[in-house]
């Protein structure tokens, strides 16, 4: 929320005693500026005195050697955003008021003027106690709101109250912008125009700079013409609310006795924005919850306990296109901090709404589980191309980027993505592609991009030490190397696999290795002798490159 600023218009300042046998020359636009606070002066040259909305007071006694002083002085409250000025009328002062009068005119700025000596500790002492009060009641009014705003909520009838609400308190139309579904608006408006509208804002605020007070002009010089805020839950922009800064007609506004402060409607917008998200996490939450309880069917379908009949049916009541989606498998480790699943599941709730707003943007529909306290996201894609792998990963990556400020991490872990199946009653394929990607991990360590179609070699690599034949397979083709390398402390294995790696270049093997030509045909002919003369025929080379990735599989990278 904004910090709350004191202020009093000046038209109602001006009511008070101490004004009484003031002159004002003001006009109506004039009378609208705010007054945050009350500041005496006499220097001529105001500098970076003032921040603005201040109502100055002076004497002007400085200005009796020069008369344009006081133009210049009343030119450096203008420029540095003062809200009104003060002058105790004197010789000295009266020469300049012709030409004062025409400069206040022309910006809307007040001119108070007093006749006679006044106190002006009495008027400072008056207006601060002022300022205090209309702070203090702001605030109660604020509450009152905010207390309106909630009861609201509980009647849970939705957003629409809400921003009726808030466009009554405000005088001004108001429209929100949801991410997912359509705008609404208060007083009501065509979609078209809606769209329009937003269209009309989104452009404004590309080729501005907002500030945070309303009325400000942006770099263009134009005055601002709404006020926008983003609403947020779990550090998720969902939606935006827009207050358009135009005055609804009379008859379509409750009559209210003073016209809200900017700082007031900029702290109503705030607050109704809050509440909004309070509906909108609400609304998800229970959404959640009911796909909590239809985890058993879930995880029936992974466990392939569902007839490609009864998956089809179920996937159409839940959206036409869906029946005719690929489905991929991504599995999350387990993580020793969630060892309760229910508390896993609450987690996960939470998170999915996130979740689900990130992956319905990437056209992919998901279902999410915990079994065995792993997370399960199911991903649909009805589009008809193959595994979308660069926008199922981006949606990942966002997950976890999202989580980086986060307590509790669910998916910023050790992760496994299974293969895209067409024929979705076989996703148990796709889970146990997952596992074995994340099993495969466990020995080499995380991929950049833990898919199944990236594991290649992995594959059989993982086959063959399930089987326990991986060591012998090792053996086999590298024994002689290895151990020679062992007992020598030689470099013939990372040789090896640098040969094989550029094509058996000998020229750019040498330079890869940083050794002269003749040390590398040296340690060929050693290879040879070892593997015998044939270890570079295509179908024992494979065998033997296939061992290479299998020796840093068990023992970790060659270096």
């Amino acid at each position: 929320m904004g910090e709350t600023t004191l202020q009093l218009q000046m038209r109602d300042m001006l009511k008070r005693p101490v004004f009484r046998k003031a002159e004002v020359l003001a006009s109506e636009r004039a009378l609208e500026r705010y007054v945050r606070w009350v500041h005496i002066m006499e220097v001529p040259d105001v500098g970076n005195l003032l921040n603005g909305g201040e109502l100055v007071l002076t004497t002007g006694i400085g200005w009796q050697d020069d008369e344009q002083q006081g133009l210049s002085f009343l030119r450096q409250l203008i420029a540095r955003g003062a809200a009104g000025l003060c002058i105790e009328l004197g010789a000295h002062t009266k020469s300049q008021l012709g030409a004062m009068k025409e400069i206040a005119a022309a910006d809307d700025f007040p001119l108070i003027w007093f006749h006679e000596q006044v106190r002006y500790i009495d008027i400072t002492q008056d207006l601060h106690f002022a300022l205090i009060r209309s702070h203090q009641r702001m605030l109660a009014e604020l509450d009152n709101l905010t207390t309106s705003f909630n009861q609201l909520l509980l009647n849970g009838d939705g957003v629409q109250p809400l921003l009726r609400l808030l466009s009554r308190t405000t005088g001004y139309p108001v429209a929100l912008y949801p991410l997912e579904g359509e705008a609404s608006a208060v007083p009501y408006c065509p979609p078209e125009l809606l769209e329009n509208r937003r269209m009309a804002w989104l452009t404004q605020r590309s080729h501005s700079s907002q500030t945070d007070q309303m009325g400000q002009k942006n770099r263009s010089g134009q005055p601002m013409d709404a006020l926008t805020l983003p609403i947020q839950a779990l550090e998720y922009t969902f939606a935006d609310l827009v207050l358009f800064l135009e005055k609804l007609p009379d008859h379509e506004l409750e009559l209210q006795r003073h016209k809200p402060s900017d700082e007031f409607v900029i702290q109503a917008v705030e607050r109704c924005a809050a509440a909004i998200a309070q509906d909108w996490m609400r609304t998800k939450y229970m959404e959640e919850k009911r796909r909590y309880k239809e985890d058993m069917w879930v995880i029936d379908w992974l466990n392939g306990h569902h007839t490609a009949k009864e998956i089809q049916e179920y996937l159409i009541s839940r959206g036409p296109l869906l029946a005719s989606s690929k489905g991929t498998v991504v599995l999350f480790d387990s993580n020793p901090s969630y060892t309760d699943s229910l508390k896993l599941q609450k987690l996960l709730i939470q998170r999915n709404i996130v979740a689900r707003s990130v992956f319905s943007r990437e056209g992919f529909t998901l279902f999410s589980t915990v079994l065995n306290h792993q997370i399960i996201l199911i991903i649909l894609d009805p589009q008809p191309v193959p595994q979308r792998k660069s926008s199922l990963w981006r949606c990942i990556e966002q997950l976890q980027q999202h989580e980086i400020d986060q307590t509790h991490r669910l998916f910023s872990g050790l992760l496994g993505i299974g293969h895209s199946c067409t024929d979705l009653s076989r996703l148990k394929d796709s889970l146990d592609a997952a596992k074995e990607t994340l099993r495969i991990q466990k020995d080499t360590g995380p991929m950049q991009q833990p898919f199944y179609s990236n594991l290649h070699g992995y594959r059989i690599i993982a086959g063959m030490k399930q089987s326990g034949n991986l060591e012998d397979f090792i053996e086999e083709y590298l024994g002689p190397v290895i151990r020679h390398d062992a007992e020598k402390g030689g470099q013939l294995l990372r040789t090896l696999k640098q040969y094989f790696v550029l094509c058996c270049s000998k020229q750019e093997t040498a330079t890869a290795l940083f050794i002269v030509r003749q040390t590398l045909y040296h340690r060929l002919d050693k290879i040879e002798a070892l593997l015998g003369e044939d270890y570079v025929l295509p179908e024992k080379r494979v065998a033997i490159e296939l061992a290479i990735y299998a020796y840093e599989y068990v023992h970790g990278p060659i270096a």
